[in-house]
């Protein structure tokens, strides 16, 4: 029999060079444009009828699936406590309380500012204003922890050496090389007994929140610096401490300690601006408040210890996020960047800024933008995402609604134009999640969403050489390795990803690299011996969103309809052993050589995947040969 198929392939008729292609008209797509729309569901994080405002964020030092959130609310009246919220898969469903509770069930009482961390040892720490043990006297800074995920909390602990506090912010040291591991930090703003003169101070735990040191100035007395607003802590790739502030100067300060807070560098003169840096902005006869965001990179990367912060400035014509940069730990600062893309032509307002630095050194702004309403009565939430160390930004729509903000229907902290100064971003496990709040449900709550860092493509695709038609699966599991192409001409490849095709579904899940720009993108399909075939148009490609593309329910999906029918679904052609673009004799007599030599295992002249090359194999190239089948691109 073998002779016999070898004596017809002898006399096939066709060219053995060159290759067929079958070229359609394509007009170019626009790749990567300025702004893109995430396609992901915005959803609330614990639906409540008790406000949700000024959102602090953490991920688990240890389980990235374990997300914690806290924000202000009125379960008591007026906003004189704290809730607190948990997802343990990674952000994805969230579960919560709007009073956290001491573990004789009773509310904790506190005054704004709710900071949440989680410790190395697995406390789960909050920090926030807390009211005088004194009736009558100053706010001080406060703290309680957990040692049951969130369920009950310690009764306050009153930090040591408190005067007057406003705006505490805290943050744990996670760095695994750092010699301070596992202490946690809590940074506030203080008043003089003045009534002017505000600095900064600062106290930590080194035992998960359960004790904190007496708390001790970073900031010197000077009379040109008579306001101090506590913004943001960080902690550096050794464990140094960075702290940052904003000051009546229009302008930006900063500390830095290297040895776990015994002394301080300071720079009151951060990032000198042209235009005014803006905390305050009454609007709409609220006050849009937002606080400067600081963020490190510990990544190990390519970017490693260098430092970013986000902040609002105003100029008579223009209100922007600027992204601030230091690429030597915090030492120098020496790049402004304009961080949202948008060129409307009219004064637009973004205010609430959040930073997040990834694990693949992505800088991950968001913040609310009224780009899209024309009267500017209208919000959204963006994002604005550099994978370049902040050197270029791409724009996504976060937020699938609006909303206009406005005042709360109880004043918190008897304040009427008060709706908190902050949102939050966590990252981890190749996710990114952010969390904000508006009042388009009618009261002021959280909404969230997970958006994905890797671009993900679910893509199904088989060889019809695989395909069994007793059972309607594929004999075996195989790689198919995906190019990503422009889709002008010269079609350039952008990035490439390889993973299994399941052999029930037909489905392909693949990861690309964190830098992909939105845009338009060709599918290239390789396989070890199947026919090259592109997607018949580019996909689309937005960040944070998934692509699905199915090859086999129509062959209009394939470019040039190459692909070949096998039970009610189409494949890609089986045959081209020596991947040169066409099925032809060579590949038949490849594959009629090794069936003589009754070759088996994970070779490239098996055809049907069934692990052995037979005359079965022989005659698959065989028919697609007598086809003259070759690879179609644009």
């Amino acid at each position: 029999m073998k002779l016999f198929i070898f004596s017809i392939l002898l006399v096939i008729i066709m060219p053995v060079t060159g290759k067929y292609f079958f070229k359609k008209k394509v007009t170019d797509l626009n790749q990567g444009a300025a702004s893109n729309v995430y396609t992901g569901t915005n959803y609330l994080i614990s639906p409540s009828p008790y406000v949700q405002v000024e959102i602090s964020a953490y991920s688990h030092p240890v389980n990235s699936n374990v997300k914690v959130a806290s924000a202000i609310t009125d379960f008591y009246e007026g906003g004189y406590t704290t809730g607190f919220y948990i997802s343990t898969n990674n952000g994805m469903n969230w579960t919560g309380t709007p009073n956290i509770k001491n573990t004789l069930g009773n509310t904790i009482v506190t005054v704004g500012d709710p900071s949440i961390l989680i410790s190395q040892n697995g406390n789960f720490i909050m920090t926030y204003i807390a009211p005088s043990v004194t009736s009558g006297a100053d706010l001080k800074a406060g703290a309680c922890y957990s040692t049951n995920n969130g369920a009950n909390w310690s009764s306050t602990i009153y930090i040591p050496g408190v005067d007057t506090a406003d705006k505490p912010i805290s943050e744990t040291d996670n760095i695994l090389s750092s010699p301070y591991l596992g202490r946690s930090y809590l940074a506030y703003d203080e008043m003089a007994d003045s009534g002017e003169v505000k600095g900064v101070f600062l106290s930590y735990s080194t035992n998960g929140g359960v004790s904190w040191d007496s708390s001790k100035r970073i900031t010197n007395v000077n009379p040109l610096y008579k306001y101090r607003l506590i913004s943001d802590v960080s902690v550096g790739i050794n464990g140094e401490l960075n702290v940052l502030w904003y000051t009546r100067k229009n302008n930006l300060g900063f500390a830095k300690s290297t040895n776990g807070s015994s002394s301080w560098i300071i720079n009151n003169d951060l990032a000198v601006s042209t235009d005014s840096t803006v905390i305050f902005y009454e609007y709409n006869d609220i006050y849009l408040t937002g606080v400067p965001s600081l963020e490190s990179d510990v990544t190990g990367g390519i970017r490693n210890g260098w430092m970013y912060i986000v902040n609002i400035e105003k100029s008579s014509d223009l209100m922007y996020v600027v992204l601030h940069r230091s690429t030597d730990s915090g030492l120098t600062w020496n790049y402004k960047k304009k961080v949202n893309q948008d060129s409307t032509g009219s004064f637009k307002i973004q205010t609430k800024p959040v930073l997040n630095v990834d694990k693949y050194g992505g800088i991950n702004s968001f913040y609310y933008d009224t780009r899209n309403s024309v009267s500017n009565d209208s919000f959204e939430v963006y994002l604005s995402r550099s994978v370049d160390g902040g050197n270029s930004f791409q724009d996504t729509k976060i937020s699938d609604h609006k909303f206009k903000l406005g005042r709360t229907v109880i004043p918190l902290f008897s304040y009427d134009q008060y709706i908190g100064s902050y949102i939050a971003a966590v990252s981890g496990d190749d996710k990114i999640i952010p969390l904000w709040y508006d009042n388009s449900s009618g009261i002021y709550q959280t909404y969230t969403t997970s958006i994905e860092l890797l671009p993900g493509f679910e893509i199904k695709i088989f060889p019809e050489g695989f395909y069994n038609l007793v059972n309607n699966r594929l004999r075996m599991k195989d790689t198919v390795r995906v190019y990503l192409r422009n889709p002008g001409s010269p079609f350039a490849v952008i990035d490439s990803s390889k993973g299994p095709i399941d052999s029930v579904s037909f489905n392909a899940s693949l990861k690309f690299n964190p830098g992909l720009a939105s845009g338009n993108y060709y599918l290239e399909m390789k396989h070890r011996n199947s026919l090259e075939t592109w997607s018949s148009a580019p996909v689309n490609y937005s960040f944070g969103s998934k692509v699905f593309y199915d090859f086999t329910t129509s062959v209009n999906s394939a470019y040039g309809d190459n692909m070949k029918s096998v039970s009610s679904k189409w494949g890609i052609y089986s045959g081209d052993v020596d991947q040169n673009g066409y099925i032809d004799l060579v590949d038949v007599l490849s594959v009629y050589n090794e069936s003589n030599n009754f070759l088996t295992g994970y070779v490239v002249q098996d055809c049907n995947g069934d692990s052995i090359v037979d005359l079965i194999d022989v005659l698959i190239a065989y028919n697609n040969a007598q086809l003259f089948v070759a690879t179609i691109v644009p």
